[in-house]
This record gives C-alpha cells, sequence and structure tokens, in this order.
C-alpha cells in the first residue's frame, strides 16, 4: 500500500484542509492538469484519491469531475494550484457542489487555479461558468470568458440561489466592443460575494455600454437580497458612459442588493500607458423594483458615485440631534 493515503498524515492534512472550506462534505474529487504528470503532487494527489465503488476521484478534466458529482451530496471539487481548465461552458445545476482552488487563499486575483473557455467560435460557451443552482460554492478561483463568438460576453452567470463565493477573480477578455459584456452577469437570489475582483486594469473595454458587475434578469431570473463585501470592481475603458456596476433594467432587481468595503475604479492607465475615461457615475441604475445600498464603499476615476436614481443609497450623516449612527440616503 502506498503511504500516500487518506489515512496517511499528507491525506488527513488536505482532507482537514477541504474541512476548514466546507465543514460538511461529502466525496471528494480532484483535478489536475494533464501535462503536470512529471510533478510529485500530480503523483501523490493520484495514490490518496484512489476510486472508491468504481467511482474515479482523480481527473485531468474539470466537466468529468463535475458529472461525477452527486447533487445535494456537498461534493467538493478541488483543482491544482498550477493548472487552466478551458473548455466548453460549464453548467452547474446541481446543488451544493463546492469548488476550491488549491493555492494557498486570499487572492483577489492571479489565482493559480483557473477556470475559462478557449479563444474560438462557440456559440452555446456564453460564459465560462453558468450557475443555475443551489448552495454552490466557488473559492480561490480565477474565471473568464476568451470566446470570439458574438454571444460570448460574460465571464460568469450566476442565476442560482445562495451562491457563495470567495477570494475569486471574474473577467470577460473577448468582444471588448460589444454592448453589455461582463465580468458577472448577476439574477441570483440570497448569493454571497466575498473578497472578490469583477474586471481588471490591463484590458481595454472600449464599449460605453458595459459594466463589470452587469444586473440583469436571465433565464427567468433576478437578483435580489444579496452581499457583495470586500469586492473590488475595476472597469477599463476610455468610454465615460461606461460604468463599474449597472442595472439597466427597471425590473432588474427585486428587494435589495447591498454592497460593503467595496471599491469601484476606472482603471487609468492600466496598461501603463492608455488614460481610462473618468466615468460619469461609477454606478448606473434605472431600477424600480428594489435597491443598491452602498455602505463604506468609495471610487476612483468617476465624476459621480452613482448616478441621480432613487434606486441607489449610499451612507448618511444622522440628522438626529444625538448623532449616532448614520442613515443612509438615495441618490437624487
Amino acid at each position: 500500500m502506498s503511504n500516500y493515503n487518506q489515512n496517511s498524515g499528507y491525506g488527513q492534512a488536505l482532507l482537514n484542509m477541504v474541512a476548514s472550506q466546507v465543514p460538511t462534505f461529502g466525496r471528494i474529487f480532484v483535478v489536475m492538469d494533464p501535462d503536470d504528470t512529471d510533478e510529485e503532487t500530480y503523483q501523490r494527489m493520484q495514490e490518496v484519491f484512489q476510486p472508491v465503488e468504481g467511482i474515479n476521484r482523480f481527473y485531468t478534466s474539470l466537466s468529468d469531475a463535475y458529472d461525477a458529482t452527486e447533487s445535494n451530496n456537498n461534493d467538493v471539487i478541488l483543482l491544482d494550484a498550477n493548472s487552466a481548465h478551458t473548455q466548453a461552458m460549464l453548467t452547474v445545476s446541481k446543488n451544493r457542489i463546492h469548488f476550491i482552488g488549491m493555492d494557498g487563499g486570499g487572492r483577489k486575483n492571479s489565482q493559480g487555479s483557473k477556470i475559462g473557455t478557449p479563444a474560438t467560435d462557440v456559440a452555446a460557451s456564453i460564459a465560462a461558468i453558468y450557475n443555475t443552482g443551489t448552495r454552490n460554492t466557488y473559492r480561490n478561483l480565477k474565471i473568464t470568458q476568451s470566446g470570439t463568438n458574438a454571444a460570448q460576453i460574460n465571464g460568469m452567470i450566476d442565476i442560482g440561489e445562495g451562491t457563495y463565493m470567495e477570494d475569486c477573480n471574474i473577467d470577460c477578455y473577448s468582444n471588448l466592443t460589444t454592448a453589455n459584456h461582463c465580468a458577472l452577469k448577476f439574477a441570483g437570489d440570497t448569493c454571497h460575494y466575498k473578497n472578490c475582483q469583477f474586471g481588471g486594469s490591463t484590458v481595454l473595454h472600449d464599449e460605453a455600454n458595459q459594466a463589470p458587475l452587469y444586473i440583469h434578469t436571465h433565464g427567468g431570473a433576478t437578483a435580489r437580497y444579496s452581499y457583495f463585501e470586500g469586492c473590488d470592481i475595476i472597469q477599463y475603458s476610455t468610454a465615460t458612459t461606461a460604468s463599474c456596476i449597472d442595472v439597466d433594467e427597471a425590473a432588474g432587481l427585486i428587494g435589495w442588493i447591498k454592497f460593503k468595503d467595496c471599491f469601484l475604479l476606472s482603471a487609468s492607465k492600466g496598461n501603463g500607458a492608455t488614460a481610462a475615461g473618468t466615468m460619469a457615475e461609477a454606478v448606473t441604475s434605472v431600477a424600480t423594483a428594489g435597491y443598491l445600498y452602498f455602505q463604506h464603499c468609495s471610487s476612483a476615476f468617476a465624476t459621480a458615485f452613482g448616478e441621480a436614481d432613487a434606486s441607489i443609497y449610499g451612507d448618511g450623516v444622522d440628522p438626529s440631534a444625538n448623532k449616532m449612527g448614520q442613515i443612509m440616503t438615495p441618490g437624487v
């Protein structure tokens, strides 16, 4: 028997790492880069995660690993820290599946575990990940769209319920002059995004009508009751009408979405040379069925944080005599 198994110190350390991220978990599946067969980590993972009852636990294809998971079983997919999994869109329709990049975690960008679409024309791959399931988790991942078809304009689409994402970077690298291309198209229900980056500073998006975080109905779903905490939302465009967050439908959200400790940036000279346009508003919205709440948030290279719209609320000074706390005020 190999000295590397789930009962060894090495195997136990891996299981403890997973338990720290997903306290209650089902089976564990590992995805490694197929080009890394000469690396020790590849060999050790293959030894630790042997087939159980005829079901493989070790894969070199993310889609194959996902196919092996069971909905509502809290199965975990671990992705190698030095891997780029380029494939057609992964539709995550199962519930309680947890994706974890093994690069140490804690990063807002430059994650070692990458999921993306290839730079080819595939109309069906409208996003790198299309999340429709309930209570799925994403940690320590870089998720990118590079497809060339006109429909490939989203890094990720989330219409699921209870999604949790932490320490991830989502971006769109293609169709940069197409309206409404975005890093994240969001129509989720009771979701929580923490310490993530949407968009980036090096790829110029020269389209006036686009935002890294696009809150818009999709597939019959509408964004509602969700949190964005400690996130950076980065626009890089010469168009002054491009924003960081956009809600362009009156019924684009229901109830509320709260942003706490978030930074909205127009990344001027992000490539070292090209000055970005100063955004007219970092947040644009025409919502009438819900509100955007911004607590302890700020922006740079923007004329106004948000447009003058009653759906956008930000921190304000409490007008009462005791001055305790703050009362949020609308942008009109």
